[in-house]
């Protein structure tokens, strides 16, 4: 006699659960910001429980780092990995200053087209976490890019060694705005001429974020 079994339900993946916390607290942080929502809207979001949160994350700041490090810790990682082969293949020379300014760029670009919809959201939490100080969060996002504003920041001056460091920093602020708002734009076709989004890519971005910057950099005090 050939019993059938009722199969068990599939109990979902500890790793998928991780990630669909870690999605639905980016898309509400990002509407709500980060104080107004709740584990429990983050929970209900996910389709997940309570006892979740605790086992992946522990509480709603580790949550947050954990948020934060997704997105911007392979960004920084490949940034640096581009200004490392820029500078070996200068052989002690001062790179030159589109190869720094496209190892700044290029891998925030390249992920926002791969990952289009979280790099929409992600950036439009910065942007709030910007806009809304806390402290705490101040301090995650600097932890990011401490290293990787030193490293830039000292690479720029070997090739521009008569600019003022107080100059850099506002320079280099204007260049991080720029980019922030071409790929907020990059996600909002209704914000561009007509015809012009379809014929975007990331190729054509960099090059223009990178000719932009490096124009910015030279301008005369």
């Amino acid at each position: 006699m050939n019993a059938t079994r009722e199969s068990k339900p599939r109990r979902p993946h500890p790793a998928a659960t991780k990630e669909r916390l870690l999605d639905a607290a980016e898309r509400l942080f990002a509407e709500h910001g980060i104080e107004g929502v709740s584990l429990r809207a983050i929970t209900r979001a996910a389709d997940a429980n309570l006892a979740a949160i605790n086992y992946h994350f522990g509480a709603k700041q580790e949550l947050v780092v954990e948020l934060f490090s997704r997105r911007l810790a392979p960004i920084n990682l490949k940034r640096l990995a581009l200004l490392d082969a820029a500078e070996q293949q200068a052989e002690g020379q001062p790179a030159p200053l589109e190869l720094i300014l496209e190892a700044m760029i290029r891998p925030a670009v390249e992920q926002s087209f791969l990952c289009a919809s979280g790099s929409r959201r992600f950036m439009q939490l910065f942007g709030r976490c910007l806009s809304e100080p806390d402290e705490a969060v101040e301090r995650l996002i600097h932890s990011h890019f401490e290293k990787v504003i030193q490293r830039f920041d000292a690479a720029i001056l070997r090739v521009l060694p008569r600019l003022p460091a107080q100059e850099l920093h506002w320079r280099m602020s204007f260049a991080g705005g720029a980019l922030h708002h071409a790929l907020l734009l990059c996600g909002k076709p209704s914000l561009m001429p007509a015809g012009m989004h379809r014929r975007l890519n990331p190729e054509e971005l960099i090059r223009r974020l990178v000719s932009f910057t490096a124009a910015g950099l030279r301008a005369p005090v």
